[in-house]
C-alpha cells in the first residue's frame, strides 16, 4: 500500500514529527510519503488560514491521486476534505474525521485539546458532519499558539497532560484527542501516563487507511 500524507503548511519541523508518528505503523511493502504545500503559511490557526491551504491540498491531490492508494490531509480542520474526496481516485483522510471517528469507536463521551481557538467553530462543525457530534464533550483551546507549542513540544507535554486529566476528571470522558498536525507526537509522549486512550489523528488516519486497504484487497 502506498499512502501519501499532505501536510497543508510549510513547516518541516510538522513534517518530521509526523514521519516519526507514522514510520513504525508501515511495514513493507507498504510505503508513506510526507509532502507539505507547495505553498502558503507555516501554521494553522484560524478559519480563514484553514480554508487558504484547500488550493495547494488540491492541487497536490489531483498530482497525485492516481499513483498512490490513500491521502491523508493532515490538518485538524480538515481543510479540501470533501473537494480532494469528489477528485480522487482513492480513498482520502482527514485526521480530525479519523481521530474523532475513533474516539466514537471506542468511547462512548470524548474530548478535543488542541490550539487555535479560531478553529473551535469549524471543528464543532466537522464532528456534526461526521455523526459524532454528540458524542463530543469539549474542545479545550490550551493558551499558545502553534509556533509556541512546535517550537517545544517536550516543555509543553506536562500541560498537555494536565488538561487530559483535568477534562477526565470533570467530562468522565473515555478518550481525549490531541488535535493537530504540528502536535503529532504529543499524544503517544503523555498516553502511558492516562487512565485513558489519547489519540493522535495522524496515527488514527493511518490505521484507517491501512484497515480500508486491507478490506478492500480481501472482498
Amino acid at each position: 500500500m502506498r499512502i501519501l500524507i499532505i501536510n497543508p503548511n510549510t513547516s518541516s519541523a510538522t513534517n518530521i514529527r509526523i514521519r516519526a508518528i507514522v514510520e513504525p505503523l508501515v511495514h513493507a511493502p507498504d510505503e508513506v510519503e510526507v509532502v507539505s504545500a507547495q505553498s502558503g503559511i507555516e501554521f494553522i490557526e484560524t478559519i480563514v488560514q484553514s480554508m487558504s491551504t484547500v488550493p495547494a491540498v488540491l492541487d497536490l491531490v489531483e498530482m497525485r491521486h492516481e499513483s498512490v492508494d490513500a491521502i491523508i490531509i493532515a490538518a485538524f480542520s480538515d481543510p479540501g476534505l470533501c473537494e480532494a474526496r469528489a477528485i480522487a481516485a482513492c480513498p482520502v483522510l482527514g485526521i480530525s474525521e479519523a481521530a474523532m471517528k475513533m474516539a466514537a469507536r471506542i468511547a462512548d463521551r470524548f474530548s478535543i485539546i488542541t490550539l487555535g481557538p479560531q478553529l473551535c467553530g469549524a471543528i464543532n462543525e466537522n464532528a456534526t458532519s461526521y455523526g459524532v457530534a454528540e458524542q463530543l464533550m469539549e474542545i479545550r483551546v490550551l493558551p499558545w499558539t502553534v509556533a509556541e507549542v512546535s517550537s517545544n513540544p517536550s516543555a509543553h507535554k506536562k500541560a498537555f497532560a494536565d488538561a487530559c486529566e483535568n477534562i477526565v476528571s470533570k467530562q468522565g470522558v473515555g478518550a481525549v484527542i490531541i488535535g493537530g498536525g504540528p502536535l503529532s507526537g504529543i499524544a503517544d509522549a503523555i498516553a502511558g501516563d492516562l487512565p485513558i486512550p489519547v489519540l493522535d489523528g495522524v496515527r488514527c488516519a493511518v490505521d484507517m487507511a491501512l484497515e480500508l486497504y486491507r478490506q478492500e484487497i480481501h472482498t
